[in-house]
């Protein structure tokens, strides 16, 4: 039972009990009067006797062994990085006891969750062939272990498997025939800008893991980005290439659309094909592109003439029979529209610099023919979406406009002769 006393240089009443660590403690009960203190000195003894039940008030004594096993194997030479981590878990267990140890896969996959109402279906795709890979990478003693285990080191090596990682190819039916002389395509590989969007994804997954105490720090912060040089670069299509894949004969009508309003639009394969009626307001195609669906950003780009009389009297979906159709379905399609009218998908620059292109080549076309007529760089970047213009910057080729720049240079031919 608490003990009452008074001070000589103080009126009020002071407790004197034992608290939940056994220690005898004094405490003021900032009153004057010996009742009122009697029951707050009652009060302060059924605090610790609360504490001593719970167990907290043992919780100094439990940090300090555990603090002391590690002094003591650091001493002796037997304090392994690993044998840190497990005290450090074991004394995060002691003050927490709901303390929760998360694995490196289970705290992607559930990151992963928690990210889907906030970004489209293909960015939810770009972080689960992440996490695919990255564990892939890593290992499963790294992807068992807890997320606040993993290491810079951990991350350098598994991007440096990741880009040696084979594409799986598309197999060929059995029914389908081979092709004479065909030659057996080299094995593709995943790239470093793929792996670069890797590294990016982990990053934003760390720093989830460090705001919920999950890791002390994110060892993905200080990682580089692998340069791109194994990247293939995208090419725009000329005019007249662009003229040849809609003329030519074996080309479907709605194919024939979808090419035409790409390339005087710069509209995505996918915001092409789901094109209804009802996004046509007035001239102009007035349209939130799934890209940016969750910015909520929406396009409102002029449609030319030829556009428009494709369109016509056209009702409901302006393409049918490609809308719902999956990406690599259509792309295949369009390789071979490319292949019937004569338009290479490789083209080789000056430098034996080798560029793709493929239907999103027609943004890049868009983009550039814009440039050509000296379309301001803002305007061009509000009809694309581009983000920004850095990004946008990558959509421009300007070999005419070069080409008109040095031909303004004085003549200098004269003065020679």
């Amino acid at each position: 039972m608490a003990t009452l006393y008074k001070q000589a240089k103080s009126p009020n009443w002071y407790a004197q009990y034992f608290n939940a660590e056994g220690r005898r403690v004094s405490k003021t009960t900032g009153t004057t009067k010996k009742r009122e203190a009697e029951k707050i000195a009652a009060t302060f003894e059924a605090k610790e006797h609360e504490r001593r039940q719970s167990g907290d008030a043992f919780l100094p004594r439990k940090l300090a062994a555990i603090l002391e096993i590690g002094v003591r194997e650091a001493d002796a030479g037997k304090l392994t990085l690993a044998r840190f981590e497990e005290l450090l878990t074991e004394a995060h267990r002691t003050a927490n006891p709901t303390f929760r140890e998360v694995s490196l896969a289970e705290h992607l996959g559930e990151w992963i969750e928690r990210q889907r109402p906030h970004v489209s279906a293909k960015s939810a795709l770009v972080y689960e062939d992440m996490r695919r890979r990255m564990l892939a990478a890593l290992g499963p003693k790294i992807a068992k272990a807890p997320v606040g285990a993993l290491r810079q080191s951990d991350i350098e090596k598994a991007l440096g498997k990741i880009v040696k990682m084979p594409i799986a190819a598309t197999r060929r039916p059995r029914s389908a025939p081979r092709r004479k002389n065909a030659k057996r395509q080299p094995a593709r590989t995943i790239t470093a800008a793929t792996a670069n969007m890797d590294l990016a994804a982990l990053r934003r997954a760390l720093r989830d893991a460090v705001a919920q105490d999950l890791a002390k720090v994110n060892p993905a912060e200080g990682i580089r980005a692998l340069p791109t040089s194994d990247s293939t670069e995208r090419a725009p299509f000329t005019a007249e290439e662009v003229r040849a894949m809609i003329d030519h004969a074996s080309t479907p009508d709605e194919w024939r659309g979808c090419i035409l309003i790409a390339a005087h639009t710069g509209l995505r394969l996918g915001d092409v094909i789901r094109l209804r009626r009802e996004h046509l307001q007035g001239s102009r195609l007035v349209i939130r592109p799934e890209k940016t669906k969750r910015t909520r950003k929406t396009l409102s780009v002029p449609l030319t003439p030829p556009c428009l009389r494709w369109i016509g009297d056209r009702q409901g979906d302006l393409f049918p029979s490609l809308t719902g159709r999956k990406t690599g379905t259509l792309s295949t399609q369009f390789r071979r529209i490319m292949e019937r009218a004569g338009v290479a998908r490789e083209i080789v620059e000056a430098g034996d610099v080798v560029k793709r292109r493929s239907f999103h080549s027609l943004r890049h076309s868009f983009a550039s023919w814009l440039a050509e007529a000296d379309v301001h760089a803002d305007v061009r970047q509000r009809l694309t979406g581009h983000s920004s213009a850095g990004v946008h910057a990558r959509y421009t080729h300007h070999d005419e406009a070069l080409d008109r720049a040095v031909e303004s240079l004085p003549n200098f031919e004269a003065l020679g002769s």
